[in-house]
């Protein structure tokens, strides 16, 4: 909210001439300010002035620098040295979630799934950068003329360092179940708080009340929301983000990818509770074994970061330009009729590592994913095979190679291997770069003299779904990878020769 400026605030900081004031927080006050040549722009002033708070603001303000600005405010202008340290960054003319709804009431139809799409977007590019928000919430998201902007990084923290805040930080209503317990911020912790904001956004209530600060907090550990208010294609998603369990919720890469690709599921991270990581450990699939049977995964998928964050944030961008009125879901969008209160609620994503009830399958699925990953729910977005198709024995062997991607936030080569059979209408195949590590059944969709085309469907390791072809050139294999079905935006390519 705009308020005048006090008596106390200064009329300037450095170069900037103050206007008015934008908003206050623990950390300091906000204002709106003219730059040197005339531009609008906001300054934070902040309260500290110490000398290892500086320093540690500075590390944090150096990992603001690798988050894409069309998401957030982008930082213009820092001063640690005076006397009073401040950011200047971009300003955004728009309300802010929580005055929109409090003016205008909840989201509806396009107007929210641009907001989901868009915030999630945010948030997976923030956890890329290294970086924990800590207080995400609908006063923290602007609602921009170009789209939603996740703002306020005035507290977060970059993993692993020292930093500015400590102790318990967040809105009590956002806040996650291990945060009040006393387990520090995480990005499994800005995911719940990114989907309590989604839910106030489609219904203009905090999913957990907002009366008493003891009231909302018991019932953030111990109640389930309801979610019946949400579009049908909603509340799967979101039941899945407010889960009690950190370990239980997808990382935002998960997410935001499950919102722009049909069928992809926001299933939560096979790691350690809250690291949004897949666990390090053999694989739980059963079956023949062979060079690819035996991988371990490790870390978390660089591959599935990198390509769906592009993915995410072109969809994203591309959807505004064309037209602001777009749904950003690949689905048809909501219909007033999707808005049931009596629909029936989601079944939550079963616990990482809980077989389904089949139990864990090393064969192909009729859609062409592999069910090798215990648990494992088929897209039904990926070619069936062919009838009758066999991988000839010209192909035939344990193909490896280095590949390289287009995508520019992936510029690191990567080893791939697959393994071909005569006869067979399925491959093994996988793909390593470092420690990161994914591997899955590739179903063959097309054979032609030289050349095979597979349907890579989820794997173990959480790789982007897509269609790879082998060309035979030689006594190589050109290996193609391209994310189709879906946006058709990235392509990964090298050669593999014949161990």
């Amino acid at each position: 909210m705009v308020t005048p400026l006090t008596p106390d605030d200064p009329a300037s900081l450095g170069d900037y001439r103050l206007d008015c004031r934008l908003g206050e927080g623990g950390q300091g006050v906000v204002y709106l300010a003219r730059s040197p040549s005339g531009e609008q722009v906001a300054v934070k002033l902040l309260n500290t002035g110490d000398t290892e708070t500086r320093a540690r603001l500075a590390r944090e303000l150096d990992a603001l620098a690798g988050i894409a600005s069309f998401c957030t405010a982008r930082v213009l202008d820092v001063s640690t040295g005076g006397p009073r340290p401040y950011v200047v960054s971009e300003y955004v003319e728009g309300p802010s979630l929580s005055d929109r709804v409090r003016e205008r009431g909840p989201l509806r139809g396009g107007d929210l799934e641009r907001l989901v799409v868009g915030t999630a977007t945010a948030l997976a590019a923030i956890h890329a950068a290294g970086i924990v928000h800590r207080d995400f919430k609908p006063s923290n998201v602007l609602l921009g003329p170009d789209g939603p902007r996740v703002v306020d990084f005035g507290i977060a923290r970059a993993e692993g360092t020292a930093t500015i805040t400590s102790g318990l930080i967040g809105t009590p209503a956002y806040l996650a179940p291990e945060q009040i317990n006393g387990t520090p911020a995480a990005p499994a912790s800005d995911v719940f708080a990114w989907a309590a904001s989604m839910v106030y956004a489609a219904t203009g209530t905090s999913p957990f009340g907002a009366d008493t600060v003891p009231a909302v907090l018991h019932r953030v550990l111990h109640a389930e929301p309801d979610l019946s208010p949400l579009p049908p294609r909603l509340r799967g998603v979101i039941a899945s983000c407010l889960s009690k369990d950190p370990a239980h919720r997808p990382s935002a890469q998960q997410l935001m990818v499950s919102l722009v690709t049909p069928g992809h599921p926001a299933g939560p991270p096979t790691g350690p509770a809250g690291s949004g990581a897949p666990s390090a450990g053999p694989s739980s699939r059963t079956g023949p074994t062979g060079p690819l049977s035996s991988a371990e995964t490790t870390g978390e998928t660089r591959r599935a970061r990198r390509r769906g964050l592009l993915l995410g944030a072109v969809a994203v961008v591309v959807a505004a330009a064309a037209a602001t009125t777009t749904a950003l879901f690949i689905h048809p969008p909501l219909a007033e009729g999707d808005r049931s209160p009596t629909a029936a609620p989601p079944t939550q994503s079963p616990p990482a590592g809980t077989p389904s009830p089949t139990g864990p399958s090393d064969s192909p699925s009729p859609d062409g994913s592999s069910t090798a990953s215990a648990g494992a729910t088929p897209t039904g977005s990926e070619p069936s095979p062919g009838q009758g198709l066999r991988i000839p024995a010209r192909f035939e062997g344990v193909w490896t190679g280095r590949t390289t991607s287009t995508n520019p936030m992936d510029p690191d080569d990567n080893e791939n291997t697959v393994e071909l059979k005569e006869g067979e209408s399925t491959a093994r195949w996988r793909e390593r770069d470092g420690d990161d590590d994914c591997r899955g059944t590739i179903t063959l969709t097309e054979v032609e003299e030289a050349r095979l085309t597979f349907a890579l469907g989820q794997n173990e390791g959480g790789c982007v779904p897509g269609t790879i072809v082998l060309a035979l050139e030689g006594d190589s294999l050109a290996y193609t990878w391209r994310d189709v079905p879906g946006l058709g935006l990235i392509s990964q390519t090298g050669t593999l020769n014949k161990e």
